[in-house]
């Protein structure tokens, strides 16, 4: 079955979700999107189609926790496609990369690098609500 969300994934849109007849897209970069529905429209990711211009083990393990059903990305890390393997998550991807490189291009993305050790999506959850939760505390 092919993924409803994939056709919202057009730019400016980096990412997409669809369930039933609702859908959700952003121009976010990174997993602020993800972890925005995470917080305030977890329902609408149970059971959704999603997709992700570009997805690490960081959005890996959130769209886990999430629950989705159907995921598509163009560019996919190892990590995240290694942990995607041994779950439900029907995925579609274009193509994998060893890592997702950071903004400016010198080394593997922070959230990425973040929970490349973590042990569940919940414990990657919450390193990466505290992460981002410091950096906007830093930014005030």
């Amino acid at each position: 079955m092919e993924n409803k969300a994939k056709k919202l994934l057009l730019s400016p849109n980096t990412f997409a979700v669809v369930k039933d007849e609702e859908s959700y897209t952003s121009r976010l970069r990174g997993i602020l999107p993800l972890m925005e529905l995470l917080d305030k429209n977890k329902k609408l990711l149970k059971g959704a189609d999603a997709a992700d211009k570009v997805i690490g083990k960081a959005a890996a393990m959130l769209f886990y926790l999430g629950g989705i059903k159907r995921l598509y990305t163009e560019i996919i890390s190892e990590n995240a496609l290694s942990f995607l393997k041994n779950t439900e998550i029907e995925l579609e991807f274009s193509k994998v990369v060893p890592y997702i490189i950071n903004r400016s291009g010198d080394g593997m993305c922070p959230m990425e690098k973040l929970v490349i050790e973590a042990q569940s999506p919940t414990q990657a959850y919450e390193l990466l609500k505290e992460k981002l939760r410091a950096k906007r505390e830093h930014e005030k």
